[in-house]
């Protein structure tokens, strides 16, 4: 299933999550100069670009790690500001490139922790989620364990199992294969692609080619805090309109 390219001009409205003119600097140096961006429900967009291009700041500023310098982004038509930011992240969890799991913290009570505080169920219920969840991640058996314990590619599983604890209706992921092993990578990017195969929606900033063909219907490609180019994968993949594109992937797939 495809999805149509939304340009800024096309209605919030229309949209899950929507970024308009996002401004982000760090003193003198503006990281995102002016993101417009329209995702509809069930869609998955990869973002790809060199590092540095601002994905992670993106994404920071999306789920309100960051505060925009100006801009605004709305999520379900309401625009988001500190004061719902706790709200927000409840619909839009986030998976991290280091994991960020508490290493104190066995894998079932990393996954129950902030469900119990923020959506006040059960203990019962929230074991019974984690344990189904984990399930699906295939590492049911790692329950009692403690992160340090586990491969990186485990942890990573166990961080988007984390992610879903919440049911957010948005998942973010930054960079989640880019500090594993080469070996490790596939089986983060089986669960992704899982996912993705049941319509959730999705932005993920990825180097992985591969799973931005075979998964996602945008390619959105940064350069310098900008939109250079977007649209499905074979557009922007195979053929390129803009040359920094074809720069960068000619770096990235050796062509």
């Amino acid at each position: 299933m495809q999805f149509p390219s939304l340009s800024p001009s096309d209605s919030a409205l229309d949209s899950v999550l929507s970024v308009q003119d996002l401004r982000k600097s760090f003193g003198s140096n503006e990281v995102l100069k002016g993101i417009n961006l329209n995702v509809k429900e069930g869609e998955v967009i990869a973002m790809i670009g060199a590092s540095g291009s601002g994905k992670s700041t993106l994404l920071r500023c999306i789920n309100r790690l960051e505060t925009p310098t100006s801009g605004e982004i709305r999520y379900r038509n309401q625009p988001v500001s500190n004061d719902n930011v706790t709200k927000l992240r409840r619909e839009i969890g986030m998976v991290f490139q280091r994991f960020h799991l508490f290493p104190h913290l066995t894998v079932l009570q990393n996954l129950t922790l902030a469900p119990l505080k923020v959506l006040h169920k059960t203990q019962t219920e929230m074991h019974t989620r984690a344990m189904e969840l984990l399930e699906r991640v295939q590492l049911a058996e790692k329950a009692n364990a403690f992160p340090g314990e586990l491969s990186g590619g485990q942890q990573q599983r166990v961080a988007i199992a984390r992610a879903l604890a919440l049911s957010p209706s948005v998942l973010l992921f930054d960079e989640p294969t880019s500090a594993l092993d080469p070996e490790l990578v596939g089986e983060v990017l089986g669960v992704m692609r899982d996912l993705a195969s049941e319509g959730r929606t999705m932005i993920v900033a990825t180097h992985e080619m591969g799973f931005a063909r075979e998964a996602a219907h945008r390619v959105i490609f940064l350069h310098a805090g900008q939109i250079h180019e977007e649209g499905t994968p074979s557009q922007v993949l195979e053929n390129p309109q803009q040359p920094r594109t074809r720069e960068f992937l000619a770096r990235v797939l050796n062509r």
